[in-house]
């Protein structure tokens, strides 16, 4: 059997016929140069060309280019629509349709306490993870577990934070994370049921969304949004209480939160010793 073209190359669907069509994608064709360039600086792995590990990795590669940016899934090459499931963590199954209407960040993330997928829109999460990431979000399969039909395999996501991130938090306020320059790498696992056709027909994807928050706002992982309070009045007053502070992680640098004032945000400490700033919007 010859193999479909999205398993020989990444970029398979962005060069197709049907790449050039109007109405295909959401926002224009998408450019991945800047991610393209990051995967072959930074990736950790080099498949050789027809291994199973290269032919996996480029179907998944070509399966994000697809979800994220075509916005209607019956032209969707790399999934068998028909039976088509995603699902995060053992959570909520999402048809192709449902994805495409939501967004794929918003299906993998769901809710935590540093995001809500209920708060943000498809386009606003593209947009947060887009400024943050100006060099690329770069993808690559690290290791292969089995192989089809249930594929299973171990993936890294990775990318240098080169601007602020902002967004909802759970508890319903926006905060910014000013930009760390440091390079954020995310770790998971994937378990894919494909066809004969090697479509993909069942996608599940296990990992932890708080490794990714984390880097993005070095706050402490266990710092609870819910305890952070807005000031009442026209003086600053601390993001934390601090009554309960002491219930909080101890590592948690206090000195790299700013506070909010009714004018304008400014710094507990001094902004010279400043590095990194995280501020309740």
């Amino acid at each position: 059997m010859s193999l479909p073209h999205y398993a020989v190359d990444c970029d398979a669907v962005l060069k197709d016929s049907m790449s050039n069509k109007d109405g295909v994608w959401r926002n224009g064709k998408p450019d991945y140069t800047k991610a393209k360039k990051l995967f072959d600086a930074h990736k950790s792995k080099s498949h050789s060309p027809n291994s199973l590990e290269f032919i996996i990795q480029n179907i998944v590669k070509n399966w994000e280019k697809e979800v994220s940016h075509k916005p209607n899934p019956s032209q969707w090459e790399t999934v068998d629509l028909a039976n088509y499931r995603f699902s995060c963590n053992g959570g909520q199954q999402y048809t192709g349709y449902e994805v495409a209407k939501q967004g794929t960040y918003n299906a993998l993330i769901g809710e935590t306490a540093y995001y809500s997928s209920k708060l943000i829109t498809f386009e606003e999460s593209h947009l947060a993870f887009r400024r943050a990431f100006g060099e690329g979000f770069a993808w690559e399969l690290t290791e292969l577990y089995s192989g089809p039909p249930t594929v299973s395999f171990k993936w890294r996501h990775f990318g240098r934070m080169t601007d602020f991130f902002s967004c909802f938090n759970q508890s319903g306020k926006i905060y910014k994370a000013d930009a760390t320059l440091k390079m954020i790498e995310l770790y998971g696992v994937c378990v894919a049921k494909v066809n004969e056709h090697l479509m993909i027909q069942d996608l599940e994807v296990f990992y932890d969304p708080n490794q990714l928050f984390t880097q993005l706002t070095e706050m402490c992982p266990h710092l609870s949004f819910d305890k952070i309070i807005m000031p009442s009045s026209q003086q600053a007053e601390p993001l934390l209480d601090m009554t309960t502070t002491t219930k909080l992680c101890p590592h948690l640098p206090l000195n790299k939160i700013i506070v909010p004032s009714s004018q304008q945000a400014e710094p507990l400490l001094d902004k010279k010793t400043t590095t990194k700033v995280c501020t309740i919007i």
